[in-house]
């Protein structure tokens, strides 16, 4: 690998040929790349419409291409922890997190595998049509052009599973003779390879971008502590999203291929994903189709006292199929509607005939912004979601939102709602184990719903300023968890056959939790070079039956960014994160941590770049999960290597 990148920085320089064309193009592609105001950001995901960020009821954070091309991560999922709130079941990586843990949670909303916020990219559902999780590396790096990040239940858009928010993924769309690359190696065997193509002609385009990566990853556990079955959590994928486009119609693929270790021996997943698109996009209407086959394999032991013997239960198979389509009309009034549909099915192992599980999902929405004057907005809007699994359910979810621009540097908002998510086939049917915690399915579950309401303010006296404070209050209503059943053999049949030192728990609707807290943010730039980024999120997350906190809620976290434009580009992030309790009985206590990220960039032409970063720079330990043994996050971890734009 390294080989290769001296080989294509060698033929970048030697071919680099500077006219007076190629610096005004130069000029051209900084003056694109360069960080927008508040003003000039505009949005989507909130209402459906474009907006700028300032002018959304809801609260959003944006990160433009710039900022994701800067950060000192790897992987999206950790690129996105600059936003408090934004968490994945589990403090680790996706990187190496077994997938069934990689849904995301918004704000402290009841983390778990299935995701309580809906991820989008360029509106396909990203959260597994099995599981609801989302496998995060499935989109090359180079692929994306922004991402949105939408807190609050937007259910009246998007239906299920956005009732803590919306992550939207936006692909970068084609431009003429486009080919850039980003070549890296990095610690514990690391290599990456990312790659973006494109080009126009006449009225046809296309979008090729994939990525191949390998780690061999860490030892998850203390030196002390460790058996002879554990090993390194080791991570293989490759994935492609390509992109046909003839005027206004458009298909495209995403293929993704993923191979785990899970810290032992006999531990191990792999994942096999195919999904096609298809759609026709109007000035005022679109249609769009989608279908996706998968394969999820996965295997599972119990490890013995002493962690030198393990006893293998064996792979077991998850292929399904997920269908969708949907069709919205927008009009110029400010009103905008639309269906959609969602059918997902699941073959058990057992291949028994007819023992299939299905699920099938429709739902229309309706949505208008009236605009009262220049100052003030209002956006009003709800839908009604159909879904069936063994029995049929109905639910509406309403949406109100006002904007006030109370003057030209100040802005008010607030907003009241309704969310919902439909449990999942995984929830439903799957049994799992994590080490030697059993938790059992439960097709007894029923729709888990939020009510909310958030008031804010905006802060912008000029362009170099943005200050933010948001206030939420949410009543989250038969949540489904993780609820121990027992930690020893008794007469609940689900306890019968537990072996000493097990822990059996159940999913379960709960009852009632309500999550309220404070968010506030800030962005100031100091003169040209220099720009500072903080965040802060206070999460109070209750159970409301048994006054115990939420697992895996930390009560409070922060970020903190800062930018260097010069020479050489530098970027620094922060993140601190309070304790958090890993179980629903408060007994297990992850304590609260800080990382530091660093990544510096250095242009040596317009064409090549070469960077070095760093992610937990200081070799911070932190805990992850405990099992009841700690399972720690990733140790310090560096990597570097170029980035080429050969055309363009």
């Amino acid at each position: 690998m390294l080989k290769i990148l001296l080989f294509f920085a060698t033929l970048v320089t030697t071919q680099e040929q500077k006219t007076d064309d190629e610096k005004q193009t130069q000029s051209q592609d900084e003056s694109e790349t360069s960080s927008l105001t508040y003003n000039e950001t505009v949005i989507v995901t909130a209402s459906g419409t474009e907006q700028r960020l300032v002018d959304a009821a809801s609260l959003v954070s944006a990160l433009t291409k710039e900022d994701l091309s800067r950060s000192p991560a790897l992987v999206i999922d950790d690129q996105l922890r600059r936003v408090p709130g934004f968490s994945l079941f589990r403090r680790s990586s996706s990187i190496y997190s077994h997938p069934t843990t990689q849904g995301v949670s918004l704000r402290g909303i009841g983390p778990s595998g299935a995701s309580r916020s809906l991820v989008l990219w360029n509106r396909i559902p990203l959260n597994d049509p099995f599981g609801n999780w989302v496998y995060w590396n499935r989109l090359p790096m180079t692929s994306n052009r922004a991402v949105e990040v939408v807190r609050g239940a937007t259910s009246q858009l998007y239906g299920s599973s956005a009732l803590g928010g919306t992550i939207q993924l936006l692909p970068r769309v084609a431009t003429e003779k486009t080919v850039d690359a980003r070549l890296q190696i990095g610690d514990r065997g690391t290599y990456d390879a990312d790659i973006f193509t494109s080009h126009v002609t006449d009225d046809w385009s296309f979008v090729g971008s994939s990525r191949i990566f390998d780690t061999e990853g860490y030892v998850p556990i203390r030196q002390d502590e460790r058996g002879s079955v554990d090993v390194a959590t080791k991570t293989r994928f490759q994935t492609f999203v390509g992109e046909l486009k003839r005027k206004n119609f458009h298909m495209g693929v995403n293929l993704f291929n993923e191979d785990r270790s899970n810290g032992t021996h006999a531990q191990q997943n792999n994942s096999h994903i195919f999904l096609f698109e298809t759609g026709y996009e109007a000035n005022s209407w679109s249609l769009n189709f989608y279908g996706q086959s998968q394969k999820f394999t996965s295997a599972y032991s119990r490890i013995l006292p002493g962690r030198n013997r393990e006893i293998p239960f064996g792979a077991k198979h998850f292929p399904s199929h997920g269908l969708g389509g949907s069709f919205t009309m927008q009009r110029p009034s400010g009103i905008q509607w639309g269906v959609d549909w969602r059918f997902v099915s699941w073959d058990p192992d057992d291949n028994i005939a007819g023992n299939s599980k299905k699920q099938n999902f429709a739902g229309i929405f309706v949505q208008h912004i009236f605009s009262f004057s220049k100052r003030t907005d209002m956006l009003i809007g709800g839908r009604a979601d159909f879904w069936q699994n063994i029995n049929n359910h109905g639910t509406f979810n309403p949406r109100a939102g006002f904007t006030f621009r109370a003057s030209e540097k100040t802005t008010l908002r607030a907003s009241l709602y309704r969310g919902f998510r439909a449990p999942s086939l995984n929830e439903l049917y799957r049994p799992f184990r994590v080490g030697n915690v059993l938790t059992a399915a439960n097709n007894q579950l029923t729709e888990e719903y939020l009510w909310g309401l958030e008031s804010g303010v905006d802060l912008h006296p000029n362009s170099s300023v943005l200050v933010r404070f948001n206030a939420f209050y949410n009543s989250l209503r038969d949540p489904v968890a993780n609820v121990t059943i027992c930690a020893e053999p008794t007469e609940h049949p689900l306890c019968n056959d537990l072996f000493a030192g097990a822990i059996q728990r159940q999913r379960q609707n709960i009852g009632s939790a309500t999550i309220a807290g404070l968010e506030a943010s800030a962005f100031y730039s100091f003169d040209k070079n220099w720009s500072l980024r903080a965040a802060y999120l206070f999460s109070h997350a209750l159970n409301d039956d048994t006054n115990l906190v939420l697992p895996q809620v930390a009560k409070q976290q922060g970020t903190l960014s800062i930018r260097y434009d010069g020479p050489f580009q530098l970027t620094g992030d922060l993140r601190i994160s309070d304790s958090a309790f890993e179980d629903d009985r408060n007994q297990f206590v992850l304590p609260g941590y800080i990382v530091l990220d660093l990544s510096v960039r250095v242009p040596v032409s317009k064409k090549l770049g070469i960077y070095v970063a760093a992610e937990n720079i200081t070799n911070q330990e932190y805990v992850v999960r405990i099992e009841p043994l700690d399972i720690l996050g990733a140790p310090r971890m560096v990597h570097g290597g170029i980035e080429l734009r050969l055309f363009n």
